[in-house]
């Protein structure tokens, strides 16, 4: 994260660019489309960040369900032309 100091005044006077704080931009990643990914705390002490949940693994995949010859149990079920 990068700051410039500035000095208010008749003209604004903008210092160079430094660094603020390093992180991690893997593990933090600040953007997020169409809005602003992190603010300043009140005190401007702090700066919080969105951070995007892990999607959970999924699960092992144990056993598979075979149904053989289903449409023609749908077909005995269900009438053709549908309910009336």
């Amino acid at each position: 994260m990068m700051a410039v100091d500035i000095v208010p005044g008749p003209t604004l006077r903008v210092g160079p660019p430094h660094v603020l704080f390093e992180f991690d931009s893997l593990s933090l990643p600040l953007n997020a489309e169409g809005v602003r990914a992190y603010d300043v705390a009140p005190d401007g002490q702090r700066f919080y960040g969105v951070q995007t949940a892990a999607s959970p693994s999924p699960p092992v995949v144990t056993h598979v369900n075979l149904i053989q010859n289903w449409f023609e149990e749908l077909k005995a079920k269900v009438p053709a032309g549908g309910a009336k």
